[in-house]
């Protein structure tokens, strides 16, 4: 059976207990807030960027709300400053997980990167030649100029004499009919190791 707060309607967390926020409570929080909140902000300051350390001093405050029995208790300085170092060790040792998690995540990913690569077919030269001479000579013009020997597609226009456009059709078609070439090759292959 789940336990509810009546005022937030949200489940209990284990070991968390009801407490109501009465207006005696809001006020000995704020009171509490205007003595030592500069106090607060300034040690959580030493340790985290003025947003994060605000934030940490903050909930210093909200999580007072919360405490059972609170007007019974001596509330001091140092009491507000465990509770923020507390907090402060808790978003240090999320951030080391979630840093760790984003690490394996990498680490993972470029493994498999590199497992990918050794398994892609690699071509030789004369696989390329191949695959080259099997365009029609303007397509494999511009795939040379413009691919493989990197000339911008002006300069290609003008050692082919044709307008920019052109090259530029002519070296895309040419990458089609290429990479087509590619997925039939491999294709091949597969069926052959089969």
């Amino acid at each position: 059976m789940d336990f509810y707060d009546q005022e937030r309607r949200e489940p209990l967390t284990q070991g968390e207990t009801a407490v109501s926020v009465t207006p005696n409570r809001a006020n000995l929080v704020l009171e509490l807030f205007d003595a030592y909140y500069k106090r607060v902000y300034c040690f959580t300051r030493k340790s985290l960027a003025p947003c994060a350390a605000e934030d940490i001093a903050q909930e210093v405050f909200t999580r007072l709300l919360t405490v059972n029995a609170l007007e019974e208790k001596t509330i001091n300085s140092s009491y507000l400053i465990k509770i923020a170092d507390n907090l402060i060790k808790r978003r240090y040792n999320k951030d080391q997980r979630k840093n760790q998690y984003i690490d394996s995540q990498r680490e993972e990913a470029i493994r498999d990167l590199r497992n990918l690569r050794k398994e892609e077919a690699q071509w030789s030269s004369k696989d390329i030649t191949e695959a080259l001479a099997s365009l029609p000579a303007h397509e494999r013009d511009a795939v040379r100029l413009v691919i493989c020997e990197g000339l911008s597609y002006e300069e290609a226009s003008v050692s082919l004499g044709v307008p920019v456009s052109t090259v530029n059709n002519w070296k895309y078609r040419g990458i089609n009919k290429l990479k087509a070439h590619a997925e039939a090759k491999e294709e091949v292959e597969m069926k052959q190791s089969a």
